[in-house]
């Protein structure tokens, strides 16, 4: 027996052990050949594609990938998405040259390859492949792929839509596989993974989304939302072929929080009443469309009622997420359609907002706008946007804005730079005081339109400006939100520094409610320090002054305006100021029919003379205020048909003084004299006129001085005085003085040649007409 099973054995073992060497003959020593792809150039900051796929493993078994960086610029932080896949996204904050080794494996076996990633630093790039955010969906309607977000600049672009890993046994056809916006129905549920490459030239850029295929549970309705998002999560547009059915439907309030929401062109969300979505601070939205007229982002109510759900409430603090091509629309239940908090970044592009009950967008203070360009904002039942002055700048002119006035809160503009404010026909309700410092402009153009809130005031201080720029068909207009004189304070203008506010064909009304500043109400203040040129503007309907500038250091220059229906002096100025006033000024149906004018400084001017043209309409110049009298120190000429008015116990006196010669020539003409009188038709109200200089230019030519020559105890008095000490002189001719207290004429006996009358006549004189005093 045990000779028959010894050979046996053996021929056993010598079988088992040829069929061994065999197999070992039929496998390679290694099966696996690793390749990490060519050398890649990409950006800092954007993603390089990592692509193993032309790694073999001959046995045709699947295999394990794992990329790793090896070597890169010191100090440069690299992270790589789907590191253990065969296609991986890669991203490095630094630019210079990055090595990635590859490792595949199967069994035991292992191979490696090396590719260099060379990324620049700089502008946006010329070629940006974008595939979307990775997400889920369900199975049944055809998928959406999405590069719409992706950069080409130029023509001739090259797009490649390619299926890379797909679930087994399932079929994947593109529709549309060379355009941006492209799509595919899947067969079975799994997950899908796609690469979008796009090719100009010699450059190449590409991008991978992963889309996991759900198996279906809602039917043929919305998906429904009804609690917090706490993780990154992309809506995708479910029901591609029926544009009108809701995608999803949020039916309680829903937060974001700690999470990104991405939504895709063409969804639709739906909100139950009184729903809302909040996007908390450290949550962020990302709603983007390119295809805003084909594709829009609708986020509406349920019922298409206006108020029927809360809004979209934007606190987050992170960096702005693009919004581009949604619609709001139904919302307004909290009073409004969309709010901004404070610290947290708008961009919104060519979106539109409306049909909400409330204000359309409302920016609370502290907001920012990062851009707002190209939306439509109409059909709100109380305004279209509620915003702070100082973001107005950031709203592009080309947005259609609708409805009712944009409501401007919290008035400050101190940027220090120059704030251009959009002509919306709408225009704009200011419901704070509007305050422009720290060198700031306001600019206000063609037609643009203020309606100021009640008691509220225009104020420009702290070397700012305000330049309103309109035509003379289209003004700009300023007026109160009561339609009414006295609604609001007014515009006040102070410490303009070396910079010159401007108003142009512009009407400003119903100002003056209380005092800006000082002790009366005004239409426009001028402040300490305050520059203005007033051109072609109309000041109507005030319960004050139309235009007061009577503080120090002021700079004035106006050119046919109109001043109307003021129920106190159309115009306050000092004495100094005068020359500047327009003669073609137009005054119409104002309470007091004078222009104020304060003589508390003398009157003197270096290098030029100064000249008052008067008016027009021969408005007459009451002179009042700090000082009454009228000094003049410097060379002086009153036009043709000046009035000026003296209040009682006031004088002119003409005096050289701080190394000036002055002079007053007095320059009427037949049919418009020049008429100095009293405030009251008394005789001898004020004192009257006195020459203490010696000069060829004292003058007095077809004037009228009337009520002066006010009694003095222990002197006499006369209407004009021609003084010895300093010596005066004075040429007087066709004119008249009427109603002198005392005598006409005044002049020492003993230089009686220095006063020469002609053609003089005398009313109403007590004493001589012409006194010689000894």
């Amino acid at each position: 027996m045990k000779l028959i099973l010894k050979p046996l054995a053996l021929l056993l073992v010598a079988i088992f052990a040829l069929a061994s060497c065999q197999e070992e003959e039929n496998i390679p020593i290694n099966p696996l050949q690793a390749d990490a792809g060519e050398e890649t150039a990409g950006l800092v900051d954007y993603s390089t594609i990592l692509d193993g796929s032309l790694s073999t493993n001959s046995t045709g078994k699947p295999m394990n990938f794992r990329w790793e960086v090896t070597s890169k610029p010191s100090g440069a932080v690299v992270t790589i998405e789907g590191q253990d896949q065969m296609l991986a996204k890669f991203f490095g904050d630094l630019p210079g040259q990055y090595t990635v080794k590859l490792t595949i494996t199967y069994l035991t076996w292992t191979d490696t390859d090396m590719v260099q990633i060379i990324l620049s630093d700089g502008a946006e790039p010329d070629l940006l492949a974008v595939a979307g955010e990775d997400r889920s969906q369900e199975i049944g309607e055809s998928i959406a792929l999405n590069g719409s977000a992706s950069v080409l600049k130029g023509t001739g672009v090259q797009i490649l839509w390619e299926n890379v890993s797909k679930p087994e046994n399932s079929t994947v056809t593109i529709q549309n596989q060379g355009l941006l916006e492209a799509s595919f129905k899947p067969s079975i549920a799994g997950e899908y993974l796609f690469k979008l490459s796009l090719t100009s030239g010699n450059l190449k850029s590409q991008d991978l989304v992963k889309i996991t295929v759900l198996e279906s549970n809602s039917g043929q309705g919305p998906i429904i939302i009804n609690s917090d998002i706490l993780q990154d999560r992309t809506l995708t547009n479910v029901f591609v072929t029926d544009s009108e059915k809701l995608d999803y439907l949020v039916t309680k309030d829903v937060a974001v929080r700690g999470a990104k929401l991405t939504i895709e062109p063409g969804v639709r969300i739906g909100f139950e009443e009184g729903a809302g979505l909040v996007i908390a601070e450290n949550g962020s939205l990302k709603a983007y469309t390119m295809l805003f007229e084909t594709l829009p982002i609708i986020f509406q109510g349920k019922e298409a009622q206006k108020g029927y759900w809360d809004g979209i409430q934007i606190l987050s603090q992170n960096p702005a997420e693009y919004i581009s091509g949604i619609t709001i629309r139904d919302a307004g239940k909290l009073g409004y359609g969309l709010k901004v908090g404070a610290g947290a970044k708008l961009f919104l592009t060519h979106s539109t907002i409306h049909h909400n009950s409330g204000v359309g967008i409302l920016f609370e203070i502290g907001s920012l706008i990062t851009e707002f360009k190209s939306n439509k904002i109409n059909e709100n039942t109380e305004a279209p946007l509620r915003i702070p002055a100082r973001l107005m700048e950031s709203i592009f002119w080309d947005s259609v804005i609708e409805g009712n006035a944009i409501q401007v809160t919290e008035g400050k503009i101190l940027s220090g730079l120059e704030n251009f404010w959009p002509s919306f026909a709408v225009g704009y309700d200011i419901l704070e005081d509007l305050v422009i410092y720290n060198g700031s402009s306001l600019v206000l153009t063609v037609g643009t339109k203020l309606n100021m809130a009640n008691d509220k005031a225009i104020r420009v201080i702290s070397g700012s400006v305000l330049r309103i720029l309109g035509e003379a068909n289209n003004p700009v207009i300023i007026e109160g939100k009561t339609k009414s004189p006295g609604a609001w304070r007014g515009i006040f203008i102070e410490n303009s520094q070396s910079r010159i506010s401007s108003i142009c064909f512009a009407e400003i009304r119903h100002a003056g409610s209380n005092p800006i500043a000082g002790q009366a109400p005004a239409t426009i203040k001028l402040g300490n320090g305050g520059r203005l040129t007033l051109f072609k503007s109309i000041l109507d309907q005030g319960k004050g002054i139309g235009l007061e500038a009577v503080a120090s250091n002021v700079t004035l220059e106006m050119t046919d305006n109109s001043i109307k229906n003021h129920l106190s002096y159309p115009i306050s100025v000092t004495a100094q100021l005068v020359e500047h006033l327009d003669y073609l000024t137009r005054f119409e149906n104002n309470e007091v029919h004078e222009v104020a004018v304060d003589g508390f400084n003398p009157l003197a001017k270096d290098g030029g003379e100064i000249i008052w043209k008067g008016f027009a309409e021969q408005i007459p110049f009451v002179i009042k205020g700090l000082g009454k009298d009228l000094r003049i120190q410097s060379g002086m000429r009153i036009k043709a048909g000046v009035v000026i008015k003296m209040q009682d116990g006031s004088r002119m006196d003409v005096q050289d003084a701080n190394g000036r010669l002055a002079y007053l020539n007095i320059e009427g003409i037949e049919g418009r004299p020049v008429i100095i009188k009293g405030v009251n038709d008394q005789a001898g109200s004020w004192y009257g006129i006195t020459y203490s200089t010696n000069h060829a230019q004292n003058v007095i030519n077809q004037a009228i001085i009337q009520n002066a020559g006010k009694t003095m105890s222990n002197n006499f008095s006369a209407a004009i005085t021609v003084d010895n000490v300093p010596q005066g002189s004075l040429m007087i001719r066709n004119s008249k003085l009427i109603k002198s207290g005392q005598h006409g004429l005044a002049v020492s006996k003993q230089f009686q040649d220095f006063l020469r009358i002609s053609n003089l006549s005398f009313e109403g004189i007590s004493g001589q007409e012409v006194y010689a005093w000894e």
